[in-house]
């Protein structure tokens, strides 16, 4: 497959990369990591606020699913 020997290709450049090389990648990739987990949060955040759950309901949701486990077994 095309994808997967591409990766093999960037990952063999990758560990002829020295380790000061290595850490601006690194930090790079942790860079967008934790945009995309940034945004994410704010998204959930904002549906928190739109659409509120009371911890009864989360409760209640909890025990319903537990319970439909149960059954199966």
């Amino acid at each position: 497959m095309i994808v997967k020997s591409n990766l093999n290709e960037i990952l063999n450049l990758i560990d002829n990369l020295s380790f000061a090389e290595k850490k601006i990648i690194y930090k790079k990739m942790q860079n967008e990591i934790n945009s995309k987990l940034l945004d994410i949060l704010e998204k959930t955040n904002e549906r928190a606020e739109k659409y509120p759950i009371s911890l009864e309901e989360i409760t209640e949701e909890v025990e319903y699913i537990r319970g439909k486990r149960y059954e199966k077994n």
